[in-house]
């Protein structure tokens, strides 16, 4: 695959210093300026802006050669979509959601590996005479940023965009509602739903285990009761865990683990896609989706921003 990570996001924010002190209390690392933040593995995976409405300006991905550079860009052009190069970077924008997408060639830092979380099962008893560490709370912060959501108002516009543009690979797709795409082994890392408006519907940070998801989520929610969002639950459509949270500029932020990975297309084309119907296009086993993680609460206010945009 010519792309390979979900490098980072650039997004605008009405309070940015509210949203500042969320990343802080959530365990993000902060950057020098103060105005990115990211996990303990991924580098600084989000930058923010002062705007007047939340909206998702850029997103960076990483691609394998100048080569992948060149393939992309004539993929491109064959969509009737000019994108820009400037020192080995292709600057493009999806007509639709108006993000910019920018794609370099880079190496992804390398993630840690972890010691297998110890549980204890009927049969088998892995931890004996000891506590399991997950009962100690410990709020700290994820790994990296693993995945986002696009909302489009025009969903298939945005999918062709991105898989016939840019080469993202789709792993699975509720058609006229929601398409998980890859550019890495992960299930997904861009994902595209219906929109009323664009929007960054919410945006992913992977976790060590449950108990890593558990506490940071839990700290979040003790500390503000409206922070609740969706979860704790496991995903059908990619497997995870989840739990996400309502963050100050209007967007759920997500903490999950135990990601569906992907090294074999055929192998998951036969085996790894199972059929899915509207009953698992949420959750596997959890509480019921949310009306907000629908119809966001800012959207009147995210819809006068756009009018005034145009």
């Amino acid at each position: 695959m010519a792309l390979h990570r979900l490098d980072s996001i650039r997004v605008a924010v009405p309070d940015a210093a509210r949203q500042r002190s969320f990343y802080e209390q959530a365990g993000f690392i902060a950057g020098e300026s103060g105005a990115s933040f990211g996990g303990s593995d991924g580098g600084q995976q989000v930058q923010l802006e002062e705007g007047g409405f939340r909206r998702l300006l850029n997103v960076n991905l990483l691609a394998s050669d100048t080569t992948d550079i060149s393939i992309i860009t004539s993929r491109l052009t064959g969509l009737g979509i000019e994108p820009r190069i400037v020192d080995d970077t292709l600057r493009a924008i999806d007509p639709t959601t108006r993000v910019e997408f920018s794609v370099r060639p880079g190496v992804a830092p390398a993630l840690t590996k972890l010691p297998a979380t110890v549980y204890t099962g009927p049969g088998r008893n892995e931890r004996i005479n000891a506590r399991a560490g997950g009962v100690s709370p410990h709020v700290r912060a994820p790994r990296r940023l693993g995945h986002i959501v696009i909302g489009s108002p025009d969903i298939d516009s945005t999918i062709r965009f991105l898989v016939e543009g840019l080469g993202f690979k789709v792993s699975d797709h509720f058609p006229g509602i929601i398409a998980f795409l890859r550019c890495s082994t992960d299930h997904h890392n861009v994902a595209v739903v219906n929109s009323e408006v664009p929007q960054l519907q919410h945006y992913s940070w992977e976790c060590d285990d449950i108990d890593h998801v558990g506490h940071n989520a839990t700290a979040l929610v003790r500390s503000d009761a409206s922070r609740q969002g969706w979860g704790f639950g496991r995903h059908f459509v990619g497997s995870n865990f989840f739990w996400y949270l309502l963050e100050p500029s209007g967007s759920f932020i997500e903490f999950y683990s135990d990601m569906d990975i992907i090294t074999d297309d055929m192998e998951w084309e036969t085996k790894g896609r199972t059929p899915v119907g509207p009953e698992h296009i949420g959750h596997s086993w959890g509480p019921n989706m949310p009306l907000e993680f629908i119809i966001p609460p800012d959207l009147e206010a995210m819809k006068s921003g756009w009018a005034a945009l145009t």
